[in-house]
């Protein structure tokens, strides 16, 4: 782990890690951290930015309120996660699991999506511009008053999925597959379902106009009638559960495009359509966006500046990262200061006890020389037998010495 991203991770350790469920607020989140574990962490109010975290996963976490930015989360776990009132930008979920994650009243720009597991995930009174759904699995999940413009669902699987009331304008629903579909009060107006194969949908109350029915399949419709379909469009392939003849949609340049009310929005799918496909947008007034759909190389051009609070967060956590930065160095310093003392007291007390050692044995030495010394001196005394006194008996033998 780099130490930006360690040091900002430790640095909220103390708020969360140990089990406070009351996080220090601000806290910014950057650099790498691959297959790192934040399941069930409270990170409300966070700010991620210039973030890669691949293969992590931030499971049943709080994350409420949280700000990303440019930053990275392939293969990652967000299942059952809480992102209510959050803010994403640049941001890309390439194959996250974000089953049951909660995104309701967020704001969501130039997020992608592709490939992921999105079941059961509440997209509820959303903001969403240019967001991107490739090849992503969307069984029960809920757009409902959701505000989506010019979002991507090419390929995507939609079972059960609740769209009623949302903003669709433009939306690209081109070779989704699904049923059980609710757009009830939905404006899809501009958007394009060519080749889609759908079976009981709800358009009732749907805005219709200028939408691309080209070599649709769609079975078992409720709510659709000669006057909403008046001004959509197909082709002789085209299948719409009660015989409705469309007029033929026109083409440009070999794309699919529709006008809407000043912005019109074409794609280019790739790669056999996979989640490297480009997205090109064209606005009336010349300015044109392209989006990689895995984000690596994206062009943004027409998109505005971020509104003032969020760069202020972003300048709020850009210090808070060079803060946290000259921290690690002089962390990293006084580790390297402590370890050479360290180093050097192992070294003092290693030769400390070897002396030790050394004038042990010369004590020892010198106490067996002593002891052979006074070996020998008894080994060679002379002993001196004073003459007897012939008046008194003589003494007990004596043992003979040699």
């Amino acid at each position: 782990m780099p130490l930006t991203a360690l040091s900002l991770l430790l640095g909220g350790q103390s708020a969360w890690a140990m089990g406070d469920d009351h996080p220090r607020r601000g806290l910014a989140i950057g650099g790498e951290c691959e297959s790192c574990d934040f399941s069930d962490k409270n990170l409300a109010g966070a700010i991620f930015i210039g973030a890669d975290f691949e293969g992590s996963t931030f499971s049943d976490s709080e994350l409420g309120g949280t700000t990303i930015v440019e930053s990275r989360f392939t293969d990652t776990d967000f299942t059952d996660t809480n992102l209510t009132h959050a803010r994403l930008s640049g941001v890309t979920f390439l194959r996250t699991d974000m089953s049951g994650a909660n995104f309701t009243d967020s704001n969501i720009e130039r997020v992608n999506f592709s490939d992921a597991s999105l079941a059961d995930t509440d997209f509820s009174d959303t903001q969403m511009v240019f967001v991107t759904f490739i090849g992503s699995r969307l069984d029960d999940a809920v757009f409902a008053n959701a505000s989506l413009s010019q979002a991507n669902f090419f390929r995507s699987q939609i079972i059960n999925t609740n769209f009623r009331s949302a903003s669709l304008r433009g939306a690209n629903f081109t070779e989704v597959t699904g049923q059980d579909l609710s757009f009830l009060d939905a404006d899809l107006r501009g958007a394009s379902f060519e080749n889609a194969v759908l079976d009981d949908i709800n358009f009732t109350g749907t805005d219709l106009r200028g939408v691309n029915f080209t070599a649709a399949v769609i079975t078992n419709i409720t709510g659709l009638s000669k006057e909403s379909i008046r001004s959509a469009c197909g082709d002789e392939t085209t299948q719409l559960d009660g015989g409705f003849d469309l007029p033929e949609c026109g083409n440009r340049d070999g794309h699919a495009g529709h006008d809407n009310e000043g912005f019109r929005f074409g794609w280019r799918v790739s790669r056999n359509g996979d989640a490297g496909a480009t997205v090109h947008f064209t606005a009336e007034d010349g300015l044109e966006l392209e989006l990689l759909t895995g984000f690596d190389d994206m062009v943004d051009l027409a998109h505005e500046a971020l509104d003032i609070e969020t760069r202020r967060e972003i300048a709020r956590a850009e210090r808070e990262i060079n803060r946290a930065q000259r921290e690690v160095d002089e962390a990293s310093e006084r580790r390297e200061r402590a370890e050479v003392r360290a180093e050097a007291r192992t070294e003092a007390l290693a030769q400390a006890r070897a002396e030790a050692v050394r004038d042990r044995m010369e004590e020892m030495r010198r106490q067996q020389r002593m002891m052979m010394e006074t070996q020998n001196n008894a080994e060679h005394q002379i002993w001196i037998v004073p003459p007897r006194d012939p008046r008194r008996p003589p003494p007990p033998p004596q043992p003979e010495r040699h």
